[in-house]
């Protein structure tokens, strides 16, 4: 599989384009659909996958779609923020995605050449996602190479984060985390060296949470 990244738009979120069998994925395409269409080449897209539905990862969706006829993942209960404009930069607000979309939850989806595990960890917003694509985890603006999502904006919550930070400490180590900004890192690291995630395992800790 090769792995195609590209930080797009005022924010610089990362956009990916995964290949496998001339084929591809794309998630979360930000803003300027035809810098995603340079990095999708000649491959055949098969789905855009979100993992959270912030204008800065997906505002390339619609002119994506006016040229590929392909299904839109994400989590339903990030629906609410296709209809909100509040602190939406009006560079973003000609592009904002609406739908249609198709539902994605918990669970492993076979996509073509791709087998996508899908874990919903909310928190940054209440419909993120991380997607496992072989050795690889995207995990959007949940977990970053020092760094944790930030939930004090739109529908955020950070005991949801808390909960979903507990859930790293059972993925493998070796994962390599390809975040929503800035440069990848790997599970192992974040739970060795991030200090923003250890404290929530603290809180944790101090209340008695433990995942079965």
């Amino acid at each position: 599989m090769e792995i195609y990244k590209q930080a797009l738009g005022i924010y610089k979120a990362n956009c990916y384009v995964l290949k496998e069998e001339g084929q591809c994925l794309i998630i979360d395409p930000g803003l300027y659909a035809d810098k995603v269409e340079l990095m999708i080449g000649t491959a055949k897209p098969l789905a855009i996958l979100l993992t959270h539905c912030h204008v800065d990862h997906c505002c390339a969706v619609n002119d994506l779609l006016k040229i590929y006829d392909i299904p839109v993942y994400m989590n339903p209960k990030d629906e609410e923020l296709l209809q909100w404009h509040r602190r939406v930069l009006s560079i973003y607000r000609p592009f904002l995605f609406r739908g249609p979309y198709e539902p994605i939850t918990e669970g492993t989806l076979q996509i073509g050449p791709f087998t996508v595990r899908t874990y919903e960890m909310p928190g940054h917003t209440q419909g993120s996602v991380m997607y496992q694509i072989e050795n690889h985890l995207f995990t959007g603006d949940t977990l970053f190479k020092g760094k944790v999502g930030i939930t004090h904006k739109d529908n955020g919550n950070h005991d949801d984060l808390r909960r979903s930070a507990e859930r790293l400490k059972d993925l493998d180590p070796d994962l390599i985390v390809n975040p929503g900004h800035a440069e990848d890192t790997t599970v192992g690291e974040e739970l060795a060296h991030n200090e923003r995630l250890q404290k929530l395992f603290e809180e944790n800790e101090k209340l008695g949470l433990t995942l079965d």
